[in-house]
Protein backbone atom coordinates (compact mmCIF):
# COMPACT_ATOMS: atom_id res chain seq x y z
CA UNK A 1 0.00 0.00 0.00
CA UNK A 2 1.11 3.34 -0.66
CA UNK A 3 2.03 5.82 2.12
CA UNK A 4 0.85 8.91 1.11
CA UNK A 5 1.92 11.11 4.24
CA UNK A 6 5.77 10.86 2.81
CA UNK A 7 5.48 12.71 -0.22
CA UNK A 8 3.98 15.83 2.08
CA UNK A 9 6.26 15.35 4.52
CA UNK A 10 9.52 15.77 1.66
CA UNK A 11 7.04 18.43 0.15
CA UNK A 12 6.43 20.19 3.84
CA UNK A 13 10.63 20.09 4.45
CA UNK A 14 11.27 21.86 0.80
CA UNK A 15 8.91 24.55 1.74
CA UNK A 16 10.40 25.12 5.08
CA UNK A 17 14.04 25.01 3.14
CA UNK A 18 12.56 27.81 0.27
CA UNK A 19 10.65 29.77 2.72
CA UNK A 20 14.32 30.22 4.99
CA UNK A 21 16.67 30.16 2.33
CA UNK A 22 15.28 32.48 -0.18
CA UNK A 23 14.83 35.79 2.04
CA UNK A 24 18.94 34.71 3.23
CA UNK A 25 19.94 34.99 -0.08
CA UNK A 26 18.01 37.99 -1.24
CA UNK A 27 18.35 40.32 1.87
CA UNK A 28 20.21 43.33 0.78
CA UNK A 29 22.35 44.45 -1.92
CA UNK A 30 25.09 44.41 0.37
CA UNK A 31 27.75 46.81 -0.92
CA UNK A 32 31.16 45.49 -2.02
CA UNK A 33 34.09 45.69 0.27
CA UNK A 34 35.69 49.22 -0.57
CA UNK A 35 38.53 50.67 0.92
CA UNK A 36 38.21 54.62 0.57
CA UNK A 37 41.50 56.38 1.19
CA UNK A 38 41.63 60.16 3.01
CA UNK A 39 42.35 62.73 5.10
CA UNK A 40 41.42 62.70 9.01
CA UNK A 41 40.06 65.60 10.78
CA UNK A 42 39.02 69.13 9.08
CA UNK A 43 37.99 72.42 10.91
CA UNK A 44 34.44 71.65 12.36
CA UNK A 45 34.36 70.46 15.82
CA UNK A 46 31.59 67.98 16.38
CA UNK A 47 31.54 68.18 20.18
CA UNK A 48 32.33 64.81 21.15
CA UNK A 49 33.58 63.03 18.09
CA UNK A 50 36.46 65.15 17.20
CA UNK A 51 37.44 68.01 14.59
CA UNK A 52 35.48 66.83 10.70
CA UNK A 53 35.62 68.28 6.94
CA UNK A 54 32.52 70.11 6.22
CA UNK A 55 31.31 67.26 3.81
CA UNK A 56 31.30 62.99 4.46
CA UNK A 57 34.03 61.50 3.57
CA UNK A 58 32.23 58.87 2.19
CA UNK A 59 27.98 58.31 1.83
CA UNK A 60 26.99 55.01 2.11
CA UNK A 61 23.31 54.23 0.46
CA UNK A 62 21.55 50.75 1.85
CA UNK A 63 18.63 50.07 -0.34
CA UNK A 64 17.46 47.44 2.26
CA UNK A 65 18.79 45.95 5.40
CA UNK A 66 22.29 44.45 5.78
CA UNK A 67 22.74 42.01 8.89
CA UNK A 68 26.82 42.38 9.11
CA UNK A 69 28.19 45.32 7.75
CA UNK A 70 31.63 46.34 9.39
CA UNK A 71 33.14 49.71 8.97
CA UNK A 72 36.66 50.62 10.53
CA UNK A 73 39.09 53.56 10.48
CA UNK A 74 42.84 52.78 10.20
CA UNK A 75 44.82 55.22 11.06
CA UNK A 76 49.02 55.22 11.95
CA UNK A 77 49.06 58.48 13.40
CA UNK A 78 46.91 60.78 15.43
CA UNK A 79 43.33 60.15 17.25
CA UNK A 80 41.09 59.10 14.64
CA UNK A 81 37.08 58.99 15.13
CA UNK A 82 34.18 57.74 13.16
CA UNK A 83 31.00 59.68 13.08
CA UNK A 84 28.24 57.90 11.11
CA UNK A 85 24.81 60.31 11.13
CA UNK A 86 21.79 58.45 9.91
CA UNK A 87 19.85 56.66 8.42
CA UNK A 88 16.84 58.76 9.92
CA UNK A 89 17.38 62.22 11.46
CA UNK A 90 18.89 62.36 15.16
CA UNK A 91 20.36 58.87 14.23
CA UNK A 92 24.14 59.88 15.83
CA UNK A 93 27.07 57.11 16.22
CA UNK A 94 30.78 58.84 17.68
CA UNK A 95 33.37 55.84 17.54
CA UNK A 96 36.50 57.10 19.16
CA UNK A 97 39.84 55.72 18.07
CA UNK A 98 42.95 55.61 20.51
CA UNK A 99 46.61 56.45 19.55
CA UNK A 100 47.51 52.80 20.38
CA UNK A 101 48.49 50.66 17.65
CA UNK A 102 45.73 48.33 16.02
CA UNK A 103 43.24 50.39 18.37
CA UNK A 104 40.73 51.67 15.18
CA UNK A 105 37.31 53.26 15.92
CA UNK A 106 35.13 50.51 14.16
CA UNK A 107 31.51 49.69 14.36
CA UNK A 108 29.81 46.74 12.84
CA UNK A 109 26.36 44.70 13.11
CA UNK A 110 23.20 45.03 11.58
CA UNK A 111 22.76 47.94 9.57
CA UNK A 112 19.08 49.21 8.56
CA UNK A 113 18.16 50.47 5.06
CA UNK A 114 18.55 53.93 4.48
CA UNK A 115 21.46 56.62 3.58
CA UNK A 116 24.78 57.00 5.84
CA UNK A 117 27.16 59.62 6.38
CA UNK A 118 30.70 58.97 7.32
CA UNK A 119 32.67 61.41 8.47
CA UNK A 120 36.72 60.48 9.56
CA UNK A 121 37.54 63.14 12.56
CA UNK A 122 40.04 63.66 14.27
CA UNK A 123 40.08 64.11 18.53
CA UNK A 124 43.27 66.80 18.22
CA UNK A 125 41.92 68.09 14.90
CA UNK A 126 45.32 66.72 13.10
CA UNK A 127 45.02 65.56 9.70
CA UNK A 128 46.47 62.54 8.97
CA UNK A 129 46.23 59.72 6.47
CA UNK A 130 43.50 57.18 6.64
CA UNK A 131 42.27 53.61 4.93
CA UNK A 132 38.36 53.43 6.14
CA UNK A 133 37.44 49.60 4.94
CA UNK A 134 33.53 48.39 4.58
CA UNK A 135 33.49 45.14 4.39
CA UNK A 136 30.07 42.78 4.76
CA UNK A 137 30.16 39.05 5.40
Amino acid sequence: MFNFVQPFKLLWFWGIISIVLIPLNSLAQIPNNQQIKGTTGGNNNSGDCGYIANQPNHILNLSQQVYSLNIVVEASQGKPSLLVLGPSDGDRFCILGDSTPNKYPKMGGVWAAGKYLIYVGDAQGNQNPFTLKITSQ
